[in-house]
């Protein structure tokens, strides 16, 4: 009952310093601060985002006010009875204030506008040379109008506005891609020294093993003893140095990792991994692995220019469409009127310049130059990442057999060396045996945790070829 209960304790002691694979990862990509550069540049670019959306589509208002005066005089010479203006005398005071707002699925503007006026006329009319009268005419205006204008082919001047915020969406995109590129860079890294941590303490584990069993052996013969002692004395040289190099490998993480934790940890990698084998290849590489949807961007950044300069070599054709509302009441000479109409207008409006643009025609045929540019290297890019990756796969597939192999074999060195065992204590065999079939079953043990993390290595080469290091709750969401 005690031996179970102390074989409890061991084993809950063990777990508990165990550091499994995914609990290194979140350590690795909980350390902001080794992105903290990478995410200023996402910030940039989603301020750079947010500016432009304002820009061009949130609703601009406008009020303007303006005052003027004006006097006219006429020097007229008539034989006629008729009263004529001789003098005006204009004051006018007028305020609007405006509203326009454009929308970023189309280049189409909606704008409203309020305005009102108060021209006040002093009037001074003659009959031949003298004075007929004077008299004051004021008025008031309140006018209300809203326009629609869609731009059919040629789009109007914001069309580069409206550009710019379509490039930037991409170019936050891209950012964000590069942002994920930077923390996979990272925690790969990390990886590799998480796998080398496991092989040195997974040979630090041997080699006490071996260590054990050595210093266990009852020597049958006075003259065993120097034999013994001195494969002790190798045995802790080669736990002394790879000791060396497992302290140095944690001091490294520790420091990187900021987790001082880690000295008392143990790293525990799951033996049973395989890669993931896709179904169709090309389809989850086109649609998941960074540097392809990275040049898919750089693609569709340039047909934006693309459409943009295309755009911009059509004739203008606008299509507009109004209504206004006018509220007016003043006086005239004799009487005092009040009224409200109401105008309906639709117009399109024409424009075709004279000549060609050659820098617009310079600027489609360099872009078509680009965009085919940018097929090419997105096709070799995939060629070479979906070559890369199926000789990974035949890598690892092959990797596990020979490890496989390696259970069997470590199976028939452990039973040669407890056969070894009992035939030194029954006195039939002679002490370098026994160290022979320890040293063995070590050597075996040792050789299956290279090809062990020969493997690990290959399966993690193989997930960043994919970009499936980087754990998906760990990417940025869409701005």
């Amino acid at each position: 009952m005690r031996n179970n209960f102390c074989a409890f304790l061991l084993l809950f002691a063990i777990n508990a310093l165990a550091l499994t694979e995914q609990e290194f990862i979140e350590k690795v990509i909980s350390q902001d601060t080794n992105f903290e550069k990478d995410q200023i540049y996402v910030t940039i670019k989603q301020m750079e985002l947010e500016t432009s959306r304002a820009s061009y589509s949130n609703w601009a208002t406008a009020l303007t006010a303006s005052l003027s005066s004006s006097y006219y005089d006429i020097e007229k010479d008539t034989t006629s009875k008729k009263a004529y203006e001789k003098h005006r005398l204009k004051d006018t005071q007028e305020i609007s204030v405006g509203i326009k707002k454009r929308f970023l699925s189309n280049p189409s503007s909606l704008t409203f506008k309020a305005t009102h006026s108060i021209p006040d006329t002093d009037i001074t009319r003659y009959k031949q040379d003298k004075i007929s009268n004077e008299y004051n005419v004021t008025t008031s205006d309140n006018t209300y109008k809203v326009s629609y204008k869609y731009p059919l082919l040629q789009h109007d001047g914001n069309a580069l506005s409206l550009k710019t915020y379509r490039r930037d969406v991409l170019d936050l995109e891209r950012e964000m891609l590069d942002f994920s590129d930077a923390q996979e860079k990272f925690l790969v890294g990390r990886l590799k020294q998480y796998i080398a941590w496991n092989f040195h303490q997974k040979n630090a584990d041997i080699y006490r093993d071996y260590k054990s069993r050595l210093q266990a052996i009852k020597v049958n013969e006075a003259t065993d003893e120097s034999k013994l002692n001195t494969a002790i004395l190798l045995a802790n040289q080669d736990i002394l140095s790879n000791d060396s190099k497992l302290q140095s490998l944690k001091k490294v993480l520790v420091s990187m990792l900021n987790d001082s934790s880690l000295w008392t940890k143990s790293p525990n990698i799951d033996i049973n991994k395989h890669p993931e084998i896709m179904p169709n290849l090309t389809q989850y590489l086109q649609k998941n692995v960074r540097n392809l949807l990275k040049i898919e961007i750089d693609k569709r950044l340039k047909k934006i220019d693309l459409e943009y300069h295309s755009n911009q070599s059509l004739y203008q054709l606008d299509f507009n469409i109004s209504a206004e509302v006018n509220n007016n009441k003043g006086n005239t000479m004799t009487t005092d009127y009040k009224s409200t109409s109401v105008l309906y207008t639709t117009r399109l409006n024409f424009s075709m310049p004279i000549g060609t643009d050659i820098n617009n025609k310079k600027n489609i045929r360099i872009t078509h130059l680009n965009l085919r540019k940018l097929d090419i290297d997105y096709n070799n890019k995939l060629k070479d990442i979906f070559s890369d990756a199926q000789a990974l796969i035949v890598e690892l597939h092959l990797a596990k057999k020979s490890l496989n192999e390696y259970q069997k074999l470590i199976t028939n060195v452990n039973d040669e060396s407890n056969l070894a065992h009992t035939s030194y204590l029954n006195k039939s065999v002679p002490i370098t045996t026994l160290i022979d079939a320890y040293q063995e079953k070590c050597d075996v043990e040792l050789d299956y945790i290279k090809a062990l993390t020969s493997y690990q290595k290959s399966l993690l080469k193989y997930n960043d070829k994919l970009d499936k290091v980087l754990p998906k709750s760990a990417s940025l969401h869409s701005y």
